[in-house]
């Protein structure tokens, strides 16, 4: 089968598994099943294929420039050395600071802990003689990352486009309770009302109207109804009584007597 690349801005789903190469250990994935053999199992997080627009930056570019060569079923495995990665080690990005410091920005650091000091993240290294080592370096800075991706599909229709945005946004959402219709460049999006109690909601509402607009630019209008479906118990229709066959008139004495003679 030939190569059918994917270009800027196509819309797929794919799997996926990274991996530090210098250690084995798995930092990603979209499995459950391979989240919880690597120990790397998070509670409540939703599990599966991920949506990724071509060229938006969702994921690294070197990784992108590898999918982009992939066909729709492809499970591939390729490396990104650091310098395509999150770079090499700087060793100026290290800093000592007291650990009084710390405590009048209200922080109590801890070994490997991650901690935003001048508004930037640094990992805890050292605790010692009353001063502390930041390492400002990306925590995977240096390192060799190996991805096993898989497409699983290439989203075709607007609907669908819309509705794995809807997805990006509301992860725990059955896509199936959703509907989608497009009319005059007007998408009207049916949501279940049940959706009402989801924990943000108004955000994420916001940020699926965002995506549209940025993403899907032959829709210029977002309708969002919440759809509620009752359930009801008809009523039976009362039963009509059986027609009873009509009695023969009774006669008369004097007809008996006519009928005798």
């Amino acid at each position: 089968m030939g190569t059918m690349p994917f270009n800027e801005g196509d819309y797929i789903l794919i799997d996926y598994i990274v991996k530090v190469k210098e250690d084995d250990r798995v930092i990603d994935t979209t499995i459950e099943e391979e989240a919880k053999k690597a120990g790397v199992y998070e509670e409540g997080k939703v599990y599966g294929p991920e949506l990724v627009i071509i060229g938006e930056g969702w994921i690294l570019k070197s990784a992108e420039e590898e999918i982009k060569k992939m066909n729709v079923g492809e499970e591939k495995t390729f490396e990104i050395p650091p310098e395509k990665a999150f770079g090499q080690r700087d060793p100026s990005k290290i800093r000592v600071v007291s650990i009084r410091d710390l405590q009048r920005r209200n922080i109590r650091p801890k070994i490997n802990e991650i901690i935003n000091f001048d508004g930037k993240p640094a990992i805890v290294k050292r605790i010692g003689s009353g001063r502390v080592i930041l390492d400002f370096n990306h925590p995977l800075a240096g390192k060799t990352l190996v991805y096993t991706v898989k497409v699983v599909k290439k989203i075709e229709k607007t609907e669908d486009k819309i509705k794995e945005l809807i997805r990006r946004r509301i992860h725990l959402i059955d896509l199936n309770k959703v509907n989608v219709t497009i009319e005059d460049h007007t998408a009207t999006v049916l949501l279940p009302l049940d959706l009402l109690s989801y924990s943000n909601i108004n955000l994420a509402l916001r940020g699926i109207i965002r995506d549209i607009d940025r993403y899907i630019k032959e829709i210029s209008a977002v309708k969002i109804i919440f759809e509620a479906t009752f359930e009801r118990e008809t009523a039976e229709k009362p039963k009509k009584e059986e027609e009873k066959p009509e009695k023969p008139e009774s006669k008369s004495a004097s007809e008996k007597a006519a009928t005798t003679e």
